[in-house]
């Protein structure tokens, strides 16, 4: 596939995730997908569904900005910004109703049109901030 195609794929994953659409979102992920988020353990495609269902319970009108992206063979780069209101429980902490919003990269692999690794870093401790779950610091 060419750059252009691995850059919309990692994109319309991005998309479906905002959609809350996870029929959509297995089908962009491979069977055999791999995937971590902030340098946590690497995962299987199920597993990572469970993982993103829990943190986007916890919010509404989630929406995946993307910044930029870089592709180069089958590895695409996406700088993004991801917006949210808090909603509902998340990490133990209840529903704020504060809009946030979380800078973050995804670095995905695709092959035969699926992808096959998704490693993710977001601005954790700046969304806990937002939350209200940890003070603002001076």
């Amino acid at each position: 596939m060419n750059a252009e195609t691995n850059k919309q794929i990692a994109r319309s994953f991005l998309q479906s995730a905002d959609d809350l659409d996870f029929e959509a979102w297995r089908a962009i992920a491979s069977p055999d997908l791999v995937a971590s988020a902030n340098g946590g353990d690497s995962v299987n495609r199920d597993q990572f569904e469970e993982m993103a269902r829990g943190i986007l319970g916890g919010f509404s009108n989630g929406r995946h900005i993307v910044e930029s992206q870089v592709a180069e063979g089958d590895l695409v780069a996406t700088r993004l910004t991801w917006t949210a209101l808090h909603t509902g429980e998340f990490n133990g902490v209840p529903a704020s109703n504060r809009p946030v919003r979380v800078c973050g990269d995804a670095f995905d692999r695709i092959e035969d049109g699926r992808l096959v690794e998704h490693h993710a870093q977001f601005d954790l401790m700046g969304l806990m901030v937002q939350i209200g779950a940890v003070p603002v610091p001076a």
